[in-house]
């Protein structure tokens, strides 16, 4: 049966270590003049076009697609920058998996992201990951996350020339808002609590599977690796 992967970034497949969240404080401060605390702001797990409205929301800025497009160009720009002088990395097991996946004549991968598509190529290609994957559903393509489960599986079948049944995609992230994707076009998933979210809280969104780590034998297992 083939496998398709359907894969989160931050804190799933790296961790930028504070260097996405101070981009989006540099660029809301250059184009809407406010320092934003991000613990006011519930923006895990949302798309990067969603946090700068979520952003605009708080402190009463209209709402102007030019300027959120401004916004969004300088925050991708900012990541560039600031990803070198951070202490970015893979997160363990991540490399093992992919290159698992990629070798397996079963799996194929892709990226099912709230990153911008440059954020997210910015983030993957400092540590040789952004060539694992064919293809990907991003925050260019939608505002709201739940929206991007849909285009993710339209672009698979566009790559691989198949459609995939629900039971042959799962999801991988760290976050309630990657469950909810797979929930909402029936996949399975795999949440791993390597973000901000406990193992408990996961468990609440109901996963399929549920680990701490991609190192963990019952990862590979679920995944069929």
């Amino acid at each position: 049966m083939p496998v398709l992967l359907l894969w989160d970034l931050d804190e799933t497949l790296v961790t930028t270590a504070g260097a996405g969240e101070r981009s989006i404080v540099r660029s809301a401060r250059k184009h809407w003049s406010v320092d934003v605390d991000l613990s006011l702001i519930p923006y895990a797990g949302c798309t990067d076009r969603r946090i700068g409205h979520l952003i605009r929301k708080h402190f009463g800025i209209a709402e102007d697609e030019s300027n959120l497009r401004a916004y969004l160009d300088d925050f991708v720009n900012f990541v560039s920058e600031e990803l070198p002088d951070s202490d970015a990395r893979i997160l363990p097991g991540v490399t093992e998996v992919v290159e698992a996946a990629r070798t397996s004549p079963d799996h194929q991968q892709g990226l099912l992201t709230g990153n911008l598509r440059a954020a997210a190529e910015a983030k993957l290609v400092p540590f040789g990951l952004w060539d694992y994957f064919s293809f990907g559903a991003f925050a260019d393509d939608a505002i709201e996350r739940l929206d991007l489960g849909p285009i993710a599986l339209a672009r698979a079948s566009e790559c691989y020339g198949v459609t995939f049944a629900p039971e042959e995609v799962t999801i991988i992230g760290d976050t309630p808002h990657d469950l909810a994707c797979a929930h909402a076009i029936g996949a399975r998933s795999l949440a791993v609590a390597s973000g901000r979210f406990t193992p408990e809280q996961l468990a609440e969104c109901e996963p399929t599977c549920l680990v701490r780590s991609l190192q963990e034998p019952a990862a590979h297992s679920f995944l069929s690796l």
